[in-house]
């Protein structure tokens, strides 16, 4: 089994409850994404309050989701000021919720460790998911992976192997491709308005008109990168082009741009 431990207390004892196999394949899969969200279980990490959380893989069955990741058999995710990992952390806080936990006030400990993780949002605004590279896409074309994650996946960073939907992981997916509805629904998963030139836009959001949608996720190096559906994630348009403006490049049917986001901490499912 998987074992999390909320880190909040200073006289009881933690919350701990155990992940759902598919709960540990969700969690392996957004660390290995980015590993610098894990820290050594000695690790400081905050004061009185919400410290992150420690996950200890235990026994076989779901733990071996975690092994075969090549991961930490005890470890710490999140913490104070650890903007790396907001979005794990939220994810585990909601696992956290499901599990029913024998709380007095689940609801006012939960709610210590989310305005902790808000905070941590607004102190590391700017820093942008821009991908470290425009070039080296095999964590997302691996064929074992490649089919299940969509551009929604590649523009979150987070392979879900689900092919996520805007505003599946806040509880309410889009409903419509109007300007209104699906912007919504980004928003709830945490992604928020931006615009060329601000430090942390990464993200921009095209549609075909009644039919479908689509995001690009912008590189290091100013090319913008993207995942169409099951296809393998690529740094040119459909003129075969290097994607510098996505606003101007070849996007086929999908003709309605819909503006640029920025995301830290946004969840997916």
């Amino acid at each position: 089994m998987v074992a999390v431990e909320l880190d909040i207390f200073s006289g009881r004892p933690n919350p701990r409850w155990t992940l759902s196999p598919k709960e540990a394949q969700q969690l392996a899969e957004r660390v290995r994404a980015d590993p610098s969200q894990l820290l050594p279980l000695d690790s400081e990490a905050g004061g009185l309050g919400y410290r992150g959380f420690v996950i200890t893989a235990q026994d076989t069955g779901a733990a071996d989701v975690w092994k075969r990741a090549g991961l930490p058999s005890r470890v710490r995710l999140g913490g104070q000021f650890r903007p790396e990992s907001l979005g794990s952390s939220r994810f585990l806080l909601h696992t956290a919720e499901s599990a029913r936990l024998d709380l007095k006030d689940p609801g006012q400990v939960f709610g210590v460790a989310e305005n902790v993780m808000a905070a941590t949002a607004k102190h590391a605004e700017g820093a942008g998911l821009a991908c470290t590279s425009d070039t080296e896409f095999g964590f997302w074309n691996d064929p074992a992976h490649r089919p299940f994650n969509n551009c929604y996946n590649y523009a979150s960073n987070l392979r879900t192997n689900s092919f996520a939907q805007p505003g599946r992981a806040a509880g309410a997916v889009w409903r419509g491709l109007d300007d209104a509805s699906l912007v919504a629904a980004v928003t709830r998963d945490g992604w928020s308005s931006s615009n060329v030139g601000d430090d942390a836009y990464n993200v921009c959001l095209v549609v075909w008109p009644g039919t479908d949608y689509h995001l690009y996720r912008l590189a290091a190096n100013g090319t913008w990168c993207h995942k169409p559906g099951p296809a393998a994630a690529r740094n040119f348009d459909n003129a075969g082009k290097r994607i510098l403006n996505p606003e101007t490049s070849d996007r086929g049917p999908y003709t309605a741009f819909y503006g640029y986001y920025r995301g830290l901490g946004v969840s997916v499912s």
